[in-house]
């Protein structure tokens, strides 16, 4: 008879899908904000004369990765507020 503590083959949850996606929503977010960062101290660089402008195609790239993550939340908030009526 194995150990109660002796790790049982089968046994081991699987993966809760809303904690993923949890999970690959926080490490989107990290990286948005990595890249807001960047993008405000290049802005207030450019804005001194010390850097080049930010290309107009990198903003809108930016703004659009943004926006993913703004639907995302939302997303996740809504699954939040229909979890909680049931």
């Amino acid at each position: 008879m194995p150990h109660e503590l002796t790790p049982q083959r089968g046994k081991i949850p699987g993966p809760d899908d809303a904690a993923h996606n949890d999970g690959l929503l926080m490490h989107e977010l990290t990286v948005v904000n990595s890249q807001l960062g960047r993008y405000v101290l290049r802005y207030l660089d450019a804005d001194a004369g010390q850097a080049e402008p930010i290309n107009p195609s990198d903003e809108r790239a930016l703004a659009d990765r943004l926006a993913r993550a703004a639907e995302a939340i939302r997303n996740r908030a809504a699954s939040r507020e229909q979890d909680k009526q049931q």
